[in-house]
């Protein structure tokens, strides 16, 4: 496994023009994405091209984004001083490969998307619609990202209120508006017609202001700390799950606000997000993150992720960069049993506390590459789900087939990942103060479900709901009498 593929430092006068051009080609990059898609499709799907006021804020709006995440990477990367943030971090600019494999996954499924989409639709619509996935891509990125982040802040809970009461709390306030828009939108023929155009359009602009000035509120009166303190809560865990409910609310409003059938839309992406997740995974097991169970001596397939003093570059320095699972494994208070592959929760013969096991040899015990088992079910999946829709016979089957068959997928390799960091129905209680019905629950039982597998279950009803509306309506749709067609043309 290769972690960090290597760290860019700008510590020198020499490196600092590198830095400084990345930074300007990233705003321009942003500024240009905005200006270039600022036209729009009209209710007859036409295009209608942007005037030069409207591409023109649309640039600025872009550009502003491109500079803030400038200012985030210089913070990171040097011991600049940098307006709001501080004093810089001067961390360089990590080359990680799970970055690098999840940026290739997303720029994969967003071109397979874009090349569908070409083909749903025919003449000019589809070489706008092709465009529109580009400009798509954007949102879903914020929300994905946005998404994830907040269900893995949800999932641990109680460490982020003791921790970081400032994020943990913002969350909520995400929520809450996110219920407040959701319902001003799908309600919003009740509202006037100037007030509802202005919520379709505005919807995600006003989400990013309660999420940024939300969060530099809390952190000045929860948190204790002034602006620059907001660093704090970048980095961090993300739930994949999280990302996919968070993307899909915004593609929603994406194409509420662009006159796009969703549902339409959804059936051409989805699958594509199986290829990024597949690319995804690959980028877990280089970091060694989402690990499996011990895989006893039988087990078809083990893997065994070093320390910080096993870990090297691409370039065969040592990174001093454990894999996820070691760091893990390194404080893990249990008991392994290396002969049987068995973990206790108390010293048994022949067992080994799992701490000093991974101290000790720098490496974890063998355990199951559940990384790689998702990565080839999910291109599997990917490869399954274009050859149906072939066969699609209305809008949404292909998007609902999708949801269920990830949430089989996700529960099923579930049942072989091993990180307590994921949680679980056991976890959870204990977390909550319910220790007494906690202890009444085998740790080690089939019913002490996941967090992802709870929310595979909620995913595939909805896709079975999916599924079950659009036949239903397929069998309510009137037919068509072919034979007394004929017999009238005759």
């Amino acid at each position: 496994m290769l972690p960090l593929i290597y760290r860019l430092r700008f510590d020198t006068d020499g490196s600092r023009p590198l830095l400084y051009g990345l930074v300007l080609a990233l705003i321009a990059y942003s500024a240009w994405s905005g200006w270039r898609n600022a036209d729009a499709v009209d209710d007859k799907g036409k295009l209608v091209p942007a005037t030069p006021d409207e591409r023109r804020n649309r640039a600025i709006l872009y550009g502003v984004l491109g500079v803030a995440l400038a200012a985030v990477g210089v913070f990171y990367a040097t011991s600049l001083t940098v307006p709001f943030l501080g004093k810089g971090k001067g961390e360089g600019i990590p080359v990680h490969t799970y970055g690098i494999m999840l940026g290739a996954g997303f720029l994969s499924a967003v071109t397979v998307a874009a090349l569908l989409a070409r083909r749903e639709w025919p003449g000019e619509l589809g070489l706008k619609r092709r465009d529109q996935i580009m400009d798509l891509a954007f949102s879903v990125f914020i929300g994905g990202i946005v998404g994830s982040r907040e269900l893995f802040v949800l999932v641990n809970w109680k460490d982020y209120v003791s921790r970081k009461p400032a994020e943990a709390y913002g969350t909520v306030l995400d929520l809450v508006a996110v219920v407040v828009l959701t319902g001003l939108v799908a309600f919003r023929g009740r509202l006037s017609k100037e007030l509802a155009a202005k919520v379709v359009e505005n919807a995600g602009q006003w989400f990013v202001y309660v999420l940024v000035g939300g969060r530099v509120a809390l952190t000045v009166l929860v948190g204790g700390g002034g602006a620059s303190s907001l660093t704090d809560m970048l980095g961090g865990g993300l739930v994949f799950q999280g990302g996919l409910i968070g993307a899909t609310l915004a593609s929603v409003w994406y194409c509420i606000k662009n006159d796009i059938e969703f549902l339409r839309l959804a059936d051409l992406a989805a699958p594509t997000v199986s290829l990024g997740s597949a690319f995804g995974r690959l980028g877990c097991f280089a970091a060694g993150c989402c690990w499996g169970k011990p895989a006893g001596p039988d087990a078809i397939a083990s893997v065994k992720f070093p320390g910080s003093h096993s870990t090297q570059t691409l370039f065969g320095t040592t990174s001093d960069t454990a894999s996820l699972a070691w760091s893990s494994m390194s404080t893990d208070s249990r008991y392994f049993v290396e002969k049987t592959g068995e973990v206790f929760q108390q010293m048994v013969p022949d067992a080994v506390q799992v701490s000093q096991y991974a101290r000790e040899h720098d490496h974890t015990f063998p355990i199951h590459p559940t990384q790689l088992y998702d990565s080839f079910a999910q291109l599997a999946f990917f490869a399954l789900m274009l050859t149906v829709r072939r066969w699609r016979r209305f809008h949404g089957q292909i998007f609902g087939l999708w949801l269920m068959g990830y949430s089989i997928i996700r529960s099923t390799v579930e049942l072989w990942r091993g990180d307590s960091e994921r949680g679980t129905l056991y976890g959870k209680l204990v977390e909550l103060g319910f220790t007494g019905l906690a202890k009444s629950l085998d740790p080690q039982a089939w019913y002490n479900i996941s967090t992802g597998q709870t929310v595979s279950i909620l995913l595939f009803g909805l896709g079975a709901y999916l599924v079950g509306a659009g036949l239903q309506r397929r069998a309510q749709a009137p037919k068509v009498d072919l034979a007394a067609l004929t017999a009238v043309g005759g």
